[in-house]
């Protein structure tokens, strides 16, 4: 589950990303800024994806957990 924690880090990541990028955009020539900077947001891009990708895993840890509940009562209810 995401916590306020971890919102607080991708709000913190987010603002430090695009203190970097602008201290790209005015250090390099365009070409290369831009080249840098799409750099940048792809890591953003996959961290979130992994965010994702870990609350899906839990999400499907606690169903399969459900299910064996449920499973472990009916089958105590027709024994």
């Amino acid at each position: 589950m995401i916590t306020l924690k971890d919102l607080n880090d991708i709000a913190e990541n987010k603002i430090k990303n695009d203190a970097q990028k602008a201290i790209i955009r005015s250090s390099f020539p365009p070409h290369i800024a831009e080249r840098m900077c799409a750099a940048i947001d792809g890591q953003e891009r996959f961290e979130h994806f992994v965010r994702l990708l870990n609350e899906y895993n839990e999400w499907m840890a606690q169903q399969q957990m459900q299910q064996a509940a449920v499973m472990e009562f009916l089958r105590g209810y027709k024994g």
